[in-house]
């Protein structure tokens, strides 16, 4: 009996794990109104993934040419041979010996990893799996733990909102910031760490990877492919390198350049403090003209005036709340760790005032942590 309903009320997530629990070996379909995707299990065991866009095997020549593995000239005699035989273009290549075995596999083993995460993002459409023998290239297609793979899919839904809003989408083009060019050779002698007047940035190896390879000429979209670290893990690390202003976006040409580029963290700091000034601003006034109202009006007005003041405080305390929020984590996202106090987010910039009135509680070993107002006292 096959298992199938909508995803509205059986999440991706509950599908893998219900198949790699009960170690299931068959194929997953899903469909929406755009596009269909197979997944094939053995044993409860991610194999192969595809989607009606991404044809698996028969594309990854293209993309072994673009990060370089192996030339144009080569894809070509293999296609060549593909007319012949009935064997795909990655295994033709490395035997070929065009294509070392361990780099097809990498490649193959990152293409199904992406295709299933981004099968998560899907927030409508039907499942249906069939147990069934699976046929796929058992030397070249790594067993994927499911667990695993649910795990980095919940993690990427939760941190994708953040990474998105520095990078919006995958053609920006970004180059290196000029201002930081001692910087930047620091950063290639010791591949972990910078010291730059007093101040010590801590990078990834992964960072790194996507830092030389930023060139002012190639956009997210290539920077995904060279890296081979896969579209989330790549754009962290260039929002990472964004923030602490290592790199720059190149301006799109059809646009006037009005200033210089600013480094995303100092324009970040600069949008929440113009915010909260318009916020305010218009609380007051609004507050204002309630009180005047509740003046003329002393019998029936003042007690709603009074309310609707409370409330707009109730609105300032929610929205500081989520501006203190997304510092934590713009924090979190630039040194790979939480914050060890609101006073840290002040004295670095992160945060302007206003701090002694919430409570702050990092999780050990986490990336949660607790933020809330703080508890009134009476006298």
């Amino acid at each position: 009996m096959a298992l199938e309903g909508s995803l509205k009320d059986f999440g991706l997530a509950d599908i893998l794990q219900l198949i790699g629990l009960q170690k299931k070996t068959g194929v997953l379909t899903m469909k929406n109104p755009s596009t269909e995707a197979k997944v094939l299990f053995e044993n409860g065991s991610v194999v192969l993934a595809d989607t009606a866009q991404l044809k698996g095997l028969e594309k990854i020549g293209e993309v072994l040419v673009r990060v370089g593995l192996i030339s144009q000239d080569q894809l070509k005699q293999a296609i060549a041979k593909q007319r012949y035989s009935h064997k795909k273009i990655g295994i033709i290549l490395v035997e070929m010996g065009a294509l070392k075995k361990e780099d097809l596999v990498k490649a193959l083993g990152l293409r199904v990893k992406e295709t299933v995460l981004s099968l998560f993002k899907w927030k409508e459409g039907r499942y249906r799996f069939e147990a069934s023998e699976v046929e796929y290239e058992r030397d070249y297609c790594p067993l994927m733990n499911t667990e695993f793979i649910i795990m980095e899919g919940v993690r990427q839904l939760d941190e994708w909102p953040y990474i998105k809003k520095i990078i919006p989408n995958l053609d920006l083009i970004f180059g290196n910031n000029s201002d930081h060019t001692e910087k930047a050779v620091q950063i290639k002698a010791s591949q972990v760490s910078v010291d730059d007047l007093n101040e010590k940035i801590q990078i990834t190896q992964d960072e790194m990877s996507v830092y030389r390879l930023v060139d002012g000429q190639k956009n997210v979209r290539d920077l995904i492919e060279l890296s081979q670290l896969g579209e989330f893990e790549t754009c962290k690390a260039l929002s990472s390198l964004l923030t602490v202003g290592l790199i720059l976006q190149k301006p799109i040409a059809e646009m006037p350049i009005t200033e210089p580029e600013k480094p995303i963290g100092m324009e970040l700091k600069r949008l929440r403090f113009t915010g909260q000034l318009i916020y305010n601003g218009l609380i007051i006034a609004v507050c204002l003209i309630l009180l005047g109202l509740g003046i003329k009006n002393m019998t029936y007005e003042i007690p709603a005036t009074v309310y609707l003041i409370k409330q707009y405080h109730d609105l300032r305390v929610q929205n500081r709340l989520m501006q203190i929020r997304f510092s934590i984590e713009t924090y979190y996202y630039r040194n790979n760790r939480l914050p060890e106090s609101l006073e840290k987010l002040f004295q670095e910039g992160y945060i302007h005032n206003g701090v002694g009135e919430f409570s702050y509680e990092p999780h050990p070993d986490s990336s949660t942590f607790d933020l809330q107002l703080k508890a009134r006292q009476n006298n």
